[in-house]
C-alpha cells in the first residue's frame, strides 16, 4: 500500500497530516485486543525469535517482561559471521557515525538519504559475502540479510548499490520499517539516515516504530547511524535510545565507523 515510502512521506506527498493517515498503522487485532475484556486476553511474554542480547534492547517496549524461550541461544542463534568487524559474541551492534559532512543526511523531495551510511552497509555486506562464499560452496544456504530504513529515498539508493549479482552468497531483502512489520531475518541492518546539526531525528521518534525496526533480527542486529544524535535527544526519545545503547555497550557492541570505512 505504501510502496517504498513511509507514512510521513505519503502524507507530505498528498498534502494531509500524518494524523489523518494513522489508521493505516492500527491493526484490527490491536483495536480488538484493546477493547476486549481483561478476562479474555493475555500478553505473551516468552519470545522464540531473537538472541537474548537483541531482546534486551527491545524489552523496554514490553515493560521488561519478555523472556527468551530459545534453549542454547548462543548456538541456535549464532550468526557465524565473525570477522575483523563483527565478533562471535556480538548479536547487537551500533556502527557509530560522527556529525560531519561525510555522514550528514541529504534531502530528496520529501524524503532523506545518507550516502555515508550506504557506504557502510555496502562494506558490511561485502564482508559478509567474503565470509559466506566458502559456506555456499560447501552446500550451505545463502545467508539471509534484511536492510531496512525509515526513508524511501534511502531505500531506493541502497537498492542501486546492493545488486544481487555482486553478492551471490547472500539473499538480501530491502524494505522500509513500515513495510517490514511482521517479517524476520537472521541478520538485520537498520539505516537510521538522519544526521544533522539541528538535532532532528525525523520519523524515528515513535516507540512502536523503533520496536519494529530493532526486533526483526534473529541472530544479529546492526544499527548504522549517528549514535550521539539519537541518544542525546531530550525526554522519552533520548531515554529510549539510551536504553538501547546501554544494552549494546554492555555487550561490547559500540563500533566506531573507522573500523569499517577507515
Amino acid at each position: 500500500m505504501l510502496d517504498t515510502d513511509s507514512l510521513e512521506e505519503v502524507a507530505q506527498e498528498i498534502g494531509c497530516t500524518r494524523e489523518e493517515l494513522e489508521f493505516l498503522e492500527e491493526s484490527i487485532f490491536k483495536l480488538q485486543f484493546e477493547s476486549a475484556d481483561d478476562s479474555i486476553k493475555q500478553m505473551l511474554t516468552i519470545q522464540y525469535r531473537m538472541h537474548p542480547f537483541i531482546m534486551g534492547a527491545i524489552n523496554q517496549f514490553y515493560e521488561n517482561r519478555l523472556e527468551c524461550g530459545i534453549l542454547e541461544p548462543n548456538i541456535k542463534r549464532s550468526h557465524n559471521l565473525t570477522s575483523k568487524i563483527i565478533e562471535e559474541k556480538h548479536h547487537i551492534v551500533w556502527v557509530k557515525t560522527p556529525i560531519n559532512s561525510d555522514y550528514q543526511e541529504k534531502k530528496e523531495n520529501t524524503s532523506f538519504y545518507n550516502e555515508g551510511e550506504i557506504g557502510i552497509i555496502k562494506n558490511l555486506c561485502t564482508e559478509f559475502e567474503n565470509i559466506w562464499t566458502a559456506k555456499v560452496a560447501n552446500g550451505e544456504q545463502k545467508k539471509e540479510i534484511a536492510v531496512i530504513t525509515f526513508y524511501g529515498a534511502q531505500l531506493r539508493k541502497i537498492d542501486q548499490v546492493l545488486r544481487s549479482e555482486s553478492f551471490p552468497s547472500l539473499q538480501i531483502r530491502l524494505g522500509t520499517v513500515d513495510r517490514f512489520q511482521g517479517m524476520e531475518r537472521p541478520v538485520v541492518i537498520v539505516s537510521m539516515v538522519r544526521n544533522n546539526k539541528v538535532k532532528d531525528v525525523g520519523f524515528a521518534k515513535k516507540p512502536e516504530r523503533i520496536n519494529v525496526a530493532f526486533s526483526r533480527a534473529q541472530e544479529l542486529l546492526i544499527i548504522v547511524g549517528c549514535h550521539e544524535l539519537f541518544t542525546l535527544q531530550r525526554g522519552k526519545v533520548g531515554d529510549m535510545y539510551s536504553q538501547v545503547s546501554n544494552v549494546i555497550r554492555h555487550q561490547g557492541g559500540l563500533i566506531d565507523v573507522s573500523r569499517i570505512c577507515g
